[in-house]
């Protein structure tokens, strides 16, 4: 899963931008820990070139049974996405890029979640690949995250990873329309392992609602207190 991101760099997401003749919105702040609902910038195609939307984080779907809140999902499964009735129709006519420089997953620790922050090497800004769905009686425009196998720098944290596109990569995926289950698979594709970094983050960032410049920062956990029997 792809839960939450950072867009922090602004001066790589102008160069991000700049290869698609867009500019970074004037009034654009750095993100460090965006989570679900949030609206954020997302690039969708207009006219054969491509323009700036604000969308929220998640598709939230109708309630399954009576009485229960709305599902709101982040990703799509890369592997499924042409089957889901849910993803049909946006993987052939409604995909976008959406910003990013770095992710976050957890790893299981026993009863414990360890956060760690995942990135290009060179620090660079990239797309993720994303749907887009229109305006509903349950949700506003809104998009979801592409996800696929982990490559190696994924793997001992999570299963999955979210869907990191290449210049290439981007603009093949940017378009309004159908691919073949053949393009959908190798779009899709694990970024190279070679081009990544990840290191732990402090365990603060998993709260939803913290944001600041730190929750990027490595973290090395406090030594543990001596017992008894050290």
């Amino acid at each position: 899963m792809c839960t939450r991101y950072s867009l922090s760099n602004i001066e790589a997401l102008r160069q991000l931008l700049g290869e698609f003749g867009l500019a970074t919105p004037g009034e654009f702040l750095a993100r460090f820990n965006v989570p679900l609902s949030s609206t954020m910038p997302v690039v969708t195609p207009a006219g054969g070139g491509a323009a700036w939307e604000k969308l929220a984080f998640g598709c939230r779907l109708p309630a399954r049974e009576p009485g229960t809140p709305p599902l709101l999902l982040a990703n799509a499964r890369s592997e499924t996405v042409l089957a889901k009735h849910t993803f049909r129709d946006a993987v052939k006519f409604r995909r976008c890029l959406v910003p990013a420089d770095g992710f976050y997953e957890w790893q299981h620790a026993g009863k414990v979640r360890l956060p760690y922050y995942f990135y290009r090497r060179d620090h660079a800004a990239f797309f993720f690949a994303g749907l887009w769905h229109p305006e509903s009686a349950v949700t506003p425009r809104s998009f979801v995250i592409m996800t696929t196998s982990p490559n190696a720098v994924l793997e001992p944290v999570h299963h999955r990873m979210p869907v990191m596109l290449t210049a290439e990569t981007s603009r093949a995926w940017l378009g309004d329309q159908p691919l073949a289950a053949a393009q959908v698979t190798a779009l899709c594709a694990p970024f190279p392992a070679e081009l990544m970094a990840s290191h732990r983050v402090d365990p603060k960032m998993s709260n939803p609602r913290y944001e600041a410049p730190d929750c990027l920062h490595p973290y090395t956990p406090p030594p543990q207190e001596p017992t008894l029997f050290d």
